[in-house]
């Protein structure tokens, strides 16, 4: 079945045009003055070509708004990813909008609810219950570590691991100079891969992300372009300051993606996080990351490129009633905002650790949050002017009508998780809490949802450029 998304037809704004033209005139002076470190002498190479002045002793970049508007003007408004299975390829940009699961660290054991590292069968199991869920448009590799896997090799290991469990898209991670190996293998698969980039604030492009963008543009695959300031840590505290610091980092990186490759599609992806003074640690759960998400998609539709957010989060470290208000307040606000892209699904106390159950919860506000981006359809026929007239006063009733057959499945979502049983009923039924029953339904996804096609020497040849990146990183 095709992958459906929604459409944002009148986006939240949050910012006015005159404040948008600030942030932007701001970043314009910020990669002037003082410019954006590239740790990769290739990148500076090209950098330098493209018009950059570029100071060696440093690695230090700083561009000319010029430079930066003409390759605004490159960047296309919208691009297409295609997936193996054509029903499952996506398009970026204009009224989109996607949902897609979380990146975390460990797992919350569903049998023990402890936490632990992922193993390779754990990926396996996650994707597989990710490729089986409708709100799951794309994948996002939702592991940054396997116990089990080549240190040596780990991103290609999860990127390799996720495209056998599902035919929907997925980003590829670029850390560790992953890149190569990727898309090696997105290319055996037959697909497109999302070069996911990552800038490290304040203003820096390590050299793995510098070369992954050379080779992810340069093989003709678009990139997610993420900046991710820590409001009072990595960026300034207002969410002003941050937003601006956020857009020079992504301004950076898109010039060096169309000096490399002019036309190439890039996602303009923000998640800046307040940090908490009390405790030291990112606020991933706080309405400000939110706020954030409205104005990074704003500014997005100021360049007229696709929007995305590394969010929602919560920093809830179990699925509970904070997980819960704190993802719901923030997908609705991503939804509202139009971007298109946000990943809201699964993922614990900012990114630490992933829970079957917190998947399916979250699964199921974006489905509500969907609901409300479908709109209300106003015509004669929803009106039901005759009916009403038909019907009249009490003792009058709607319930044995046709109108009502025909509509009331199509008017109201009927939420799989959410328990609208009278009490007494849910009561006898043993009166089990969401998160148990969420639990229960993932496990019976995963044990009873097919596992996708792939040819036998497609897998073969991904076992083959594994054992080459095992061998070429030594």
């Amino acid at each position: 079945m095709p992958i459906k998304g929604y459409s944002c037809r009148n986006p939240l704004e949050l910012l006015s045009p005159d404040e948008l033209e600030q942030i932007h005139q701001g970043s314009l002076e910020i990669l002037e003055d003082p410019g954006v470190v590239f740790d990769d002498e290739e990148a500076l190479d090209i950098l330098a070509r493209g018009g950059c002045r570029v100071d060696r002793s440093r690695n230090l970049v700083q561009f000319s708004a010029g430079l930066v508007e003409s390759c605004l003007q490159q960047a296309p408004d919208r691009f297409t990813v295609h997936a193996r299975n054509p029903e499952y390829e996506l398009t970026f940009g204009g009224e989109t909008v996607y949902f897609g699961n979380f990146a975390t660290r460990d797992l919350i054991d569903p049998e023990t609810g402890l936490r632990r590292s992922p193993l390779i069968n754990d990926l396996a199991d996650l994707i597989h219950l990710c490729d089986a869920l409708e709100e799951v448009h794309f994948l996002i590799t939702p592991f940054s570590y396997l116990q089990d896997a080549p240190a040596n090799a780990l991103g290609e290991w999860i990127y390799a691991t996720v495209v056998r469990n599902t035919e929907k898209i997925t980003n590829g991670p670029s850390f560790f100079g992953s890149a190569p190996g990727i898309v090696r293998i997105a290319e055996t698969v037959g697909q497109d891969v999302l070069g996911g980039i990552c800038a490290t604030p304040p203003l820096t492009y390590p050299a793995d992300q510098a070369q992954a963008i050379i080779v992810f543009t340069r093989s003709n695959n678009p990139v997610v372009m993420l900046s991710g300031p820590s409001m009072g840590a990595t960026g300034p505290a207002t969410v002003a300051g941050s937003l601006l610091l956020q857009n020079a980092e992504i301004l950076a990186g898109l010039v060096l993606a169309q000096l490399v490759n002019p036309g190439i599609g890039v996602l303009y992806t923000g998640y800046f996080t307040p940090m908490d003074m009390r405790y030291g640690t990112m606020a991933g759960g706080a309405i400000e990351v939110g706020l954030g998400a409205v104005a990074t998609a704003q500014m997005a539709r100021r360049y007229r490129l696709p929007s995305g957010i590394w969010a929602p989060m919560t920093d809830a470290k179990i699925p509970d009633a904070q997980s819960t208000y704190e993802k719901t307040a923030q997908i609705m606000l991503c939804a509202l905002a139009g971007l298109n892209f946000s990943i809201p699904i699964g993922g614990h106390e900012n990114e630490s650790a992933h829970s079957l159950e917190q998947i399916m919860i979250d699964h199921e506000v974006c489905a509500m949050a969907g609901r409300y981006l479908d709109g209300v359809r106003v015509d004669k026929t929803t009106m039901a002017v005759d009916l009403i007239r038909e019907v009249g006063p009490i003792p009058g009733n709607y319930l044995a009508k046709r109108h009502t057959l025909k509509w009331w499945p199509r008017e109201y979502l009927i939420p799989p998780l959410s328990n609208k049983e009278p009490f007494d009923r849910w009561e006898k039924g043993g009166s089990r809490a969401t998160a148990t029953v969420a639990r229960e339904r993932a496990l019976e996804i995963i044990r009873t949802h097919p596992a996708p096609d792939l040819d036998p020497g497609v897998d073969r040849e991904i076992a083959r450029i594994l054992e080459v990146v095992e061998k070429e990183k030594g």
